[in-house]
């Protein structure tokens, strides 16, 4: 029996032994360690940036931060709590300044705005009326010999009384001037030059450059090429538009009542001195254009005075009207200006 007992007390352990040695002889490690670690250290980064949306205190932050940190924490650097505190100043001062400002702005409404007073706009200035004839009221000043005013006539719409046209009298007043040149410039080409027709040396030998006549336009002496020649500097215009161009002339002068009728002036022998007293006590605008008719003493009285110039009335000219501010007409030209 006591061998018995042996036996079983022997066996025990060693089915105890076999069984541990049937197991694995280790278990696999868990790998929740290292999850574990990389989690803590998310959540301890996450802890260290700010939330915009919601302010966390720094006292709840470092109790979660302990909770999930292992035992040996990283070392981090942590920001200082004044930053959000500074970053928070701000939005108040903001705040409180826009609330200041409310009631101002309220009360700025809340007051009638003062009413606006319609802009006024700038009068257009009226359209010019376009008037083929002036006026019937156009009247020349008449005068005596002592330079006093007799009367005032009326003057003819016909030849005082059409609208200017600043064309017309700029083609006339060139036709006028383009009409006193003479053109009688001339100038003699190789042809026309006197001198030998030979040939000045031979062609090939000298070693001079080949020369011909003597009156080629390079030499001293010789031909002028493309010279002038006589020619008419005429510039057409037809004779309605000459006569309406002067009639133009006359009437801005009559528009201006420039124009001066002299009656009685019949001198025996021309007197300078005469019609100088005579214009100084008319008080005229200089210069004076005397307008005659084949009258020699009158003429050659107006015709030395620096201010003044004489004209025909057949042959007046529209430069000599426009050139002159004042026009004294005797009551003969007057005549057969407005007759004609």
């Amino acid at each position: 029996m006591a061998d018995e007992k042996d036996k079983t007390q022997d066996s025990a352990p060693l089915e105890g032994k076999g069984e541990a040695q049937a197991k694995p002889a280790r278990a696999p490690r868990k790998p929740a360690a290292k999850p574990a670690a990389a989690k803590a250290k998310a959540e301890a980064a996450k802890a260290d940036e700010p939330d915009a949306t919601a302010e966390v205190e720094p006292d709840a932050k470092a109790d979660k931060a302990a909770d999930t940190a292992p035992a040996k924490p990283v070392r981090r650097r942590a920001k200082p709590v004044t930053d959000t505190a500074a970053k928070a100043k701000p939005a108040r001062k903001r705040a409180a300044t826009a609330k200041a400002a409310a009631p101002a702005a309220a009360t700025a409404k809340a007051e009638p705005a003062a009413p606006k007073t319609p802009r006024q706009k700038a009068a257009k200035p009226a359209p010019r009326p376009v008037v083929n004839h002036a006026p019937d009221e156009r009247t020349a000043t008449v005068f005596d010999a002592a330079g006093k005013q007799v009367e005032e006539i009326k003057l003819s719409q016909e030849r005082f009384g059409l609208t200017a046209d600043i064309n017309l009298l700029h083609l006339a007043v060139r036709s006028e001037q383009a009409a006193r040149r003479s053109g009688s410039a001339n100038t003699k080409t190789r042809g026309e030059v006197s001198g030998s027709t030979a040939k000045l040396y031979r062609q090939k030998g000298t070693g001079r450059a080949r020369a011909g006549s003597v009156k080629s336009p390079t030499r001293i002496g010789g031909g002028t090429a493309f010279g002038p020649k006589p020619r008419s500097y005429d510039l057409k215009l037809n004779r309605k538009a000459a006569r309406k161009a002067l009639a133009m002339a006359l009437s801005d002068r009559a528009e201006g009542g420039s124009i001066y009728v002299a009656r009685g002036l019949d001198l025996d022998e021309p007197s300078t001195a005469a019609i100088d007293k005579l214009l100084v006590a008319l008080d005229l605008a200089a210069p004076v254009l005397f307008v005659t008719d084949d009258e020699p003493v009158v003429a050659k009285s107006a015709r030395n005075l620096r201010y003044a110039e004489t004209g025909e009335v057949r042959r007046l000219s529209v430069e000599q009207v426009l050139r002159n501010r004042s026009i004294v007409v005797t009551e003969k030209a007057l005549s057969v200006l407005t007759g004609a």
